[in-house]
């Protein structure tokens, strides 16, 4: 699972979306078989999308963009305790620690 830490919540869900797709640095080799994201605002998860497909991000060459599309999920709105300084991280659903 894709994690995408935010400093600012957009005021939409499309506007969201729209900041969490795009112009992460990220190896696309450790992307392979990362099925869901979602993405944190100060610990709480604000939305949970699936993963469609990844790629080099068109503006930001050095950068990855993803298509999501949003799904339901029981993780949404649940605060974690994730203390990595990194916006975009993998981590495993089981490994999680909820606050």
């Amino acid at each position: 699972m894709l994690i995408i830490k935010v400093n600012e919540v957009p005021n939409s869900k499309e506007g969201l979306k729209e900041r969490v797709r795009r112009a992460w640095r990220i190896n696309t080799d450790r992307l392979y078989n990362q099925k869901e994201l979602i993405a944190v605002y100060k610990g709480e998860i604000l939305e949970v999308y699936k993963v469609l497909s990844y790629g080099k991000d068109q503006i930001e060459e050095k950068r990855v963009a993803f298509e999501l599309e949003e799904i339901s999920s029981e993780l949404k709105g649940k605060k974690i305790i994730y203390k990595t300084a990194n916006p975009c991280t993998i981590v495993d659903v089981e490994d999680l620690v909820f606050a």
